[in-house]
């Protein structure tokens, strides 16, 4: 191979691993640090702190779906004429069973392994893509595993999420059982992150067609 093409190649590999950019930065920045982040956290009960993850504290709450007038409370809500003030109590306790500890930690975690597991999906795509080039085979099935994990994994994480911020209020509130009804009553549906997926995988789709064409006009030259 000549000079003036490996010349060539260089350019080229270096002006599609600029397409990369700015998301290849952010995601190995913040790949990295939630990596720390959850190493460090891991040490927190070690410790005595939390070290700001979403559990292991002193405390549990929950709160609740229902809304209540706070027109009472006079003395900590001072409306405008003709408006009323509603609130959500939050049921909080420091007196926590192993059962309650294990609620607090499914009503945040799966997300944060949603979002653990996008950034080393999306982190691996931009290793690849950056080594072998942006528009191959490989990188659509990057795209595609990435757009499934993100589609599927939000929505199991609101059921367990959602399942589990109703188990725990159950535990702590009288009037609040833990049933189908009050499960669908915390439920969110991640309409962003639903649609966020849909378009990676149509993205991975119109990527795939083009790589296809790539290596269909590379053949006949």
């Amino acid at each position: 191979m000549s000079a003036e093409v490996q010349n060539s190649n260089a350019h080229d590999d270096r002006a599609e691993a600029r397409l990369l950019e700015p998301i290849a930065t952010v995601v190995r920045g913040v790949y990295r640090l939630l990596l720390a982040g959850l190493v460090v956290g891991a040490v927190g009960p070690l410790v005595g702190t939390r070290l700001g993850l979403p559990w292991g504290g002193p405390y549990v709450c929950a709160e609740s779906r229902s809304d209540f007038s706070a027109d009472g409370f006079t003395g900590m809500f001072r409306p405008l004429a003709g408006v009323e003030v509603m609130a959500r109590p939050s049921y909080c306790t420091d007196h926590v069973d192993s059962a309650q500890r294990l609620f607090d930690f499914l009503g945040g975690f799966p997300s944060v392994l949603l979002v653990l597991g996008i950034l080393f999906l999306l982190n691996r795509l931009i290793q690849d893509a950056s080594r072998e080039g942006v528009f191959t085979a490989r990188t659509v099935k990057h795209l595609r595993v990435a757009g499934w994990w993100l589609l599927l994994g939000c929505l199991v994480a609101e059921v367990v999420e959602a399942g589990a911020r109703a188990a725990l209020l159950a535990t702590l509130a009288q009037d609040h059982t833990f049933n189908a009804e009050s499960w669908l009553g915390t439920w969110q549906t991640p309409y962003s992150l639903v649609f966020t997926a849909l378009g990676i995988l149509t993205f991975a789709r119109i990527m795939r067609a083009g790589v296809a064409m790539r290596e269909d006009l590379e053949g006949t030259v």
